[in-house]
């Protein structure tokens, strides 16, 4: 999907300019983070902005950006392989196995 929508605010000179710019995502992404900006009373338009912003004042992303530990990508591709996986019928037996 292509979104030709998007403003950039740029200040200059007092006055702020507004450049228009496309850009891809993804359709489900982009259906899902349009509905929670609804929630914001947020367009898509402000809440790319908004982004813009954190990243302009932060000099960087305004979360952090990490790659899977080791550990993280044995516990998926066991879960894929479906080995070391335990299940249980409710919360309770779990807890119980965890001595919770």
């Amino acid at each position: 999907m292509t979104l030709y929508s998007n403003w950039c605010i740029i200040k200059q000179k007092g006055f702020i300019i507004k450049i228009q710019t496309s850009v891809r995502v993804d359709e489900n992404f982009y259906k899902d983070a349009k509905e929670v900006f609804n929630q914001f009373g947020l367009s898509f338009g402000d809440a790319v902005n908004i982004f813009l912003s954190k990243v302009a004042m932060e000099k960087g992303f305004p979360f952090d950006l990490t790659l899977p530990s080791e550990e993280l990508e044995a516990r998926v591709d066991n879960i894929k392989d479906n080995k070391n996986i335990q299940s249980y019928k409710d919360s309770k037996e779990l807890f119980d196995d965890l001595g919770i």
